[in-house]
């Protein structure tokens, strides 16, 4: 039988509804919250000094008509989204050496990868150092038909040059060459302190304009300039406080790009930017359609075009957010960021790796993060909606408050003096270094769940095999330390001019990337060495795998896992939230428990802690029962066992200070410093 639309049914009548009103709805929150503070409660502080409503309605959202594809681009750069250019599927490739990364794109690309993603890396990472490297990488890959973005280090002359040689050898017309080299030297400069070869950043703006004018004379749909967030949010740092930086580092080559004789059209044209997604859904997708349209007005009231204003967005996921502990979850995080970079509408994805903190990543890992993308595109069907985040009152609102705090600290980056002078003055370090230590904070006190770390720790997960290092272009965490340069790349070269088809005759002579840059910047004065302030990569979750670590070099010492003593007491319903909660609790800093049926008194329970053989104890009951049990518990106990540590589970305001002179040395409960106590009580048991 064939139905038709309800709402068409002359039968129903839908007047009989009244629209509930925002106060109506308060008031029945607050009956429901049954005296739980309504602000506390329902309502989330961000980092980012945004505070989520639980509830928004059409009076969050003022609707300016505006439609994908028109400026500022809010909703999109183009007018059918997806359905009009796909998501490029731009996977990392992790590998040591240029015929290992050629051997696994040759396979990715055949598995749905659309576009190759190079990361160099002279620390940790893929070198492609020589020509022969260049060509050794790329061989067989149809460099015609595919966008190829290369991210270089402090030269990127030298990277332009191979990769341009590689490409007229494999006989493809230059002029429709895609992708490009997203030379970005300032966050280079933040993650290394310095840049190759010790000079002044003008010898890198010079390299940045020479390459850009040659694209605009040879190859029109390659790009020169990269503006990426990853050493912000790799680093801890806001989404605000990323964003901003960003906005900041763009505006900064705009300006340095025009004093080279490179308009405004042209060198926003010639920029491709790179974000971090991080887990916070909703925030992330405000934060790229944000993004989107604060670049788009920064163009506009420099003197550009519309067009030019089209912002080209790649999209990485968060490499703080990764976990080593439990890695299998970092699936779903990545499902997550990826999700959410979709949903605001980047150009093109690299989904890290689960395992990319811990080893370099196989086939297998490279391959669910490239299916993530597919999967949530191909059969989840998002690329079959024109911005489905568009219209939404929270996410609209949502994005306007995003959008004003970022250009309030851009424009604080700008009073500062722009954006190299706020890195050599350290405000923008000592800026993400506080929000970082506000996220570590949050974690240790549990108020930020890290699954599978701080909480739901699954202490029989195997651990992967493989050593602590990342060749995804994410990280030096843990990787092996290489020289920039190999021996005999100190010997001198005469100054070459900043001249792409010079710097290819070079390449071709066999002449490394180092020496390269060396050359170039010999014209430069060594003394106005650009320096500042790293920021280093972190990671959330690096705080507790510490106290992991311990544990696990503990069970491999004494061939058991180190132990704490539940003292329940009474029957299950009087003890079993207050057991399992610091079960659960303990297992974060890798420690198990011997659980058993509750106490009948507590001398009963203070005799069997004691005959253990463990060092901490917890009492496990409840408020009301604690004032007579935890005086006679402890009393017991001190006799038995003096030396024994008594945690309380749970913290009774009005008896903590009479509890802690009774014996009670720690108190576990959920507004307690989950990594502090973890590391007490450690320490306690001699780990």
């Amino acid at each position: 039988m064939q139905q038709g639309n309800m709402l068409d049914n002359p039968d129903i009548d839908f007047g009989e509804f009244t629209a509930a009103t925002y106060a109506e709805w308060r008031e029945a929150a607050i009956a429901a919250l049954k005296g739980a503070d309504f602000n506390k409660k329902l309502f989330t502080k961000l980092v980012e000094g945004i505070t989520l409503n639980p509830i928004y309605n059409r009076e969050d959202f003022q609707d300016d008509g505006e439609i994908p594809g028109q400026f500022p681009y809010r909703r999109g750069t183009k007018t059918l989204g997806y359905e009009e250019k796909a998501c490029e599927v731009a996977q990392g490739i992790p590998a040591a050496n240029a015929a290992d990364f050629n051997s696994s794109l040759l396979h990715d690309l055949q598995r749905g990868q659309t576009a190759v993603n190079i990361n160099l890396n002279c620390k940790s990472g893929l070198k492609l150092k020589s020509q022969e490297d260049w060509d050794t990488a790329l061989n067989k890959v149809p460099l015609d038909s595919l966008p190829v973005y290369i991210t270089p280090g402090s030269c990127g002359m030298g990277p332009l040059a191979m990769y341009l040689n590689t490409y007229k050898k494999a006989g493809f017309n230059v002029a429709e060459m895609k992708g490009g080299i997203l030379y970005d030297p300032i966050a280079k400069v933040v993650s290394k302190g310095t840049l190759c070869g010790g000079r002044a950043i003008n010898a890198y703006y010079d390299q940045m304009a020479a390459m850009t004018k040659w694209a605009i004379a040879n190859a029109p749909q390659f790009q020169t300039i990269g503006v990426s967030g990853l050493p912000y949010s790799d680093s801890g740092a806001s989404a605000i406080e990323e964003v901003s930086a960003m906005l900041a580092t763009a505006v900064a080559y705009l300006r340095a790009m025009e004093e080279r004789g490179i308009s405004v059209d042209e060198a926003a044209s010639r920029m491709r930017f790179t974000v971090g997604i991080g887990a916070n859904l909703f925030l992330e997708i405000a934060k790229i359609r944000a993004l989107r349209e604060l670049w788009a007005s920064i163009v506009k009231s420099c003197g550009g075009n519309e067009t030019s204003a089209k912002i080209k967005l790649h999209a990485r996921s968060s490499f703080w957010t990764i976990s080593k502990v439990d890695p299998w979850v970092n699936m779903l995080r990545g499902t997550a960021q990826a999700f959410s970079a979709i949903m605001g509408g980047v150009d093109s994805l690299d989904i890290l790796p689960f395992d990319c903190a811990v080893r370099m990543p196989d086939e297998f890992s490279r391959r669910i993060a490239r299916n993530t993308q597919l999967i949530l595109l191909g059969e989840c069907n998002l690329d079959k909606v024109v911005d489905p985040a568009g219209g939404s009152w929270y996410i609209e609102s949502l994005t306007t408050e995003v959008a004003q705090k970022i250009w309030d600290m851009f424009r604080l980056i700008e009073q500062e003096g722009g954006m190299l002078q706020a890195l050599q003055t350290g405000s923008v370090q000592q800026r993400v270094n506080a929000t970082a230590a506000k996220r570590y904070e949050l974690a240790d006190q549990r108020r930020q769940s890290i699954v599978g770390v701080n909480q739901y720790v699954n202490l029989d997960e195997k651990k992967l095999e493989g050593a602590s290092s990342c060749s995804c272009g994410c990280s030096t965490e843990g990787g092996h330390k290489h020289h920039c340069c190999h021996k005999g790349d100190d010997a001198a070269l005469p100054a070459v001019s900043m001249d792409v088809d010079s710097v290819c005759k070079l390449a071709a002579e066999g002449v490394r990337s180092c020496r390269i840059n060396k050359a170039l910047c010999a014209a430069y004065p060594e003394g106005e060495a650009l320096t500042i302030e790293t920021l280093p990569v972190r990671r959330l979750a690096e705080r507790f795998e510490s106290l992991l670590a311990r544990a696990d070099a503990w069970v491999a010492e004494k061939g058991s896992r180190p132990i704490v003593y539940l003292a329940t007491m009474g029957p299950l319903r009087q003890h079993k939230a207050r057991a399992d909660f610091s079960r659960d609790f303990l297992r974060a800093g890798g420690l198990d428990v011997v659980y058993p049926a509750g106490a009948q008194t507590p001398e009963e329970a203070a005799r069997a802690a004691a005959a253990s053989g463990c060092e901490v104890c917890v009492i496990c009951s409840t408020d009301d029962t604690y004032p007579e049990i935890v005086p006679a518990f402890c009393k017991v106990l001190k006799e038995l066992k003096p030396d024994m540590m008594i945690a309380l589970a749970g913290y009774p305001a009005d008896y903590v200070e009479a509890f802690k002179q009774a014996g009670v040395d720690i108190f576990i409960h959920v507004r307690a410093n989950c990594y502090n106590t973890l590391e007490t009580i450690q320490n306690k048991i001699g780990l």
